[in-house]
Formats: structure tokens, sequence, C-alpha cells
């Protein structure tokens, strides 16, 4: 049995639920390898910052034999780590990708002086690859570091932006439910998209289809 939040995640840039449509557009150019410079995506937690990091890197490597996404925890990034960086972005333009990405999550929490450090590997790299940074907290990331980069809000999920993708949701899942009731449901939830998926398995376990197999199989 697949996780429900995993079933219903992101397999395609429209999957993607964003809080603008200019904000979509920018975002669609960075993946489309218009636009090359290094983002930021901030905001609060459970917000599909990684998520929408892992699909940009999918969209500008696809088709390529380029390997899996370059992808960094703040806990992993050493002073080691930019050699590293060097050699997986120079494999990668060998392999046809136009310009790289290296992803780093949670940029606040790699220490200051790497973060330091980072500026000049932007700036060194900057027609080698390029990088995504993912972060709850902004202003914990140095200010030199946030400056070289194009930096995106991805703010707590809109539950009226999320309206359709949550009825579609229901609807495979066999779940009739009315707009209101679905409105009301959608406005419990904390701003969090693994919140708002919560919710919505709770109402496909709530509905009584499922009750009925549970008791068929007790």
């Amino acid at each position: 049995m697949m996780i429900f939040e995993r079933k219903y995640a992101p397999t395609q840039f429209g999957d993607l639920i964003f809080p603008d449509s200019n904000t979509r557009q920018r975002i669609w150019e960075f993946g489309n390898n218009l636009r090359h410079n290094s983002l930021i995506f901030h905001g609060p937690y459970g917000t599909a910052k990684t998520t929408t990091a892992r699909m940009l890197n999918a969209m500008r490597t696809e088709g390529l034999a380029a390997g899996d996404a370059d992808f960094y925890r703040a806990s992993d990034i050493t002073r080691d780590s930019f050699d590293r960086i060097a050699n997986v972005q120079g494999m990668q333009r060998l392999a046809g990708v136009e310009m790289p990405v290296t992803i780093v999550d949670e940029i606040d929490q790699v220490d200051e002086k790497l973060q330091y450090q980072l500026r000049w590997q932007l700036d060194m790299r900057s027609e080698q690859g390029c990088f995504i940074f993912t972060t709850n907290k902004l202003h914990r990331v140095d200010a030199g570091l946030v400056d070289r980069c194009d930096v995106i809000e991805l703010p707590a999920a809109n539950t009226d932006l999320w309206f359709e993708r949550a009825k579609y949701i229901l609807s495979q899942e066999g779940v009739s439910m009315s707009d209101a009731k679905l409105s009301a449901l959608l406005s419990t939830c904390d701003g969090s998209i693994r919140d708002l998926m919560r919710s919505l398995e709770d109402a496909v376990l709530r509905n009584p289809k499922m009750a009925t197999v549970g008791m068929a199989g007790s």
C-alpha cells in the first residue's frame, strides 16, 4: 500500500501549485533553461520547496543521462563538498546538461563560514552551474549569498488555490464531498501541504465506503 502523500506527490510541473502566475512563470523559465541564476526558495515548513527544486532539476535533465539530482542536506556540506560539486557539475555538462543544478536543502543550517564560501562558488561557477537553496529561515542565510540569488517565496498553502487539486484527489479515491464541506475541511489546515494531505487522507478513511471495506475484512 502506497503512502497517501507519496501517491499524490507531484510528478510533473503542472502538478505544482504556486501562489501566483508570476511566480509560476519565473520558476517555469528556470526549469526550461531560460534563466540560469541560482535560486533560493523560502517559506514555512511543508510548502514544497524541496519538491520544487527536485522538479526543476528533473526538467533540466529530461532525456539526458545525467544521473540523480546533486542534492545536499545542510549537514552534508563541508569544505570538501566544493570539489565534489565542481566534479559532478562537470560530468553533467558532459552528459548534455546546459546548466547543471546543485540543490542545498535548509541552507540556513549550513555553517556561517561555509555559507560565506558559497558566495564565491556562485561567482566562480556562474558559467559552469548553479544552485537551488531552500530555507525556512531566510534571515539566517548569509546576506551576500541571498543577494546573489533569485529569491522566491513559497508561502503557506492557499486553500483556494488547492481546492481543485484536493477535489481531484478525493474523486480519485471515490469520495464525493460538497464544495462547501471541502472548503471547510481545507480551512482547518495549518498551511503545510503535508497537513493538507493528512486531512484529505482522513476524509478518505472516514468515507462510508472505506468503513464498509474495513468491516468486510475484519
